[in-house]
């Protein structure tokens, strides 16, 4: 897996990539000029929970397990930079450079946009 922060995903070749999930059968294509996350809306998947589409919830979050990918700014209340340089990303920030292979990894708090909220629960 390579982040490459450095790439513009608009200087890209337009290619279709494969997006696999981990141990599924189940995969879509995604095109390098829009995230992994409106790639799975656009093809009718749900393999990833879906939230803010912004990277301020969390709820898309995944790790890619495979293959290269542009990431813009992502929260830090969800992804630590060490969770992003070992492949932990929202899939609403994140766009494929080559096929990828992922996992969901949904946050340890809370499930949804309103996390903080539940915390009296």
């Amino acid at each position: 897996m390579h982040n490459n922060n450095e790439a513009r995903p608009d200087s890209e070749v337009q290619t279709v990539h494969h997006i696999a999930l981990n141990e599924e059968v189940e995969s879509f294509k995604a095109s390098p000029d829009i995230s992994v996350l409106v790639a799975m809306e656009r093809a009718g998947q749900r393999l990833i929970p879906v939230g803010c589409r912004g990277g301020g919830c969390g709820k898309c979050r995944i790790r890619i397990v495979q293959g290269e990918y542009f990431s813009k700014r992502m929260s830090r209340a969800w992804i630590s930079p060490e969770q992003e340089a070992e492949g932990t990303v929202l899939a609403c920030r994140v766009f494929a450079r080559s096929d990828l292979v992922i996992e969901p990894d949904p946050p340890e708090i809370g499930t949804s946009c309103h996390a903080a909220d539940q915390s009296g629960q």
